[in-house]
């Protein structure tokens, strides 16, 4: 009876051991960089007003095969002509959490922004 025990326990330590070097690199990666991993995808995005506020909407898909805690899409505002101009860039974020395997989720800015405001999106960070 303890070899098959034995041999159970050595099965379960590989097993372990295998998973943790699946996930554990995919992990620490993204919490170091903050980076999204490249199937995290933008699908779309534009603005849309809501009670006279304008906001940036759009969706992103997670075409990982793993569950996705908390994601912030980013977006820089273009600098407008005049007085301001010197300025950095301000931004604007979207946060999204827990998107699961093959979902797609819509996100909007957490601030609105100037009706007349410029924009690029500037990446997705992921945890």
């Amino acid at each position: 009876m303890k070899a098959p025990a034995g041999v159970l326990a050595l099965i379960a330590i590989g097993v372990v051991i295998y998973g943790l070097n699946r996930w554990l690199p995919r992990y620490l990666s993204s919490r170091a960089t903050g980076k999204g991993p490249s199937c995290l995808v933008m699908l779309g995005n534009t603005t849309r007003e809501e009670e006279n506020l304008t906001y940036i909407i759009g969706s992103i898909k997670n075409n990982c095969d793993y569950r996705i805690d908390q994601v912030t899409v980013l977006f820089k505002l273009d600098r407008m002509p005049g007085p301001t101009e010197s300025l950095p860039e301000a931004a604007a974020y979207a946060y999204v959490s827990d998107v699961k395997p093959g979902e797609t989720r819509e996100f909007k800015t957490a601030m609105p922004l100037s009706k007349n405001s410029t924009y690029h999106f500037d990446g997705i960070n992921a945890y």
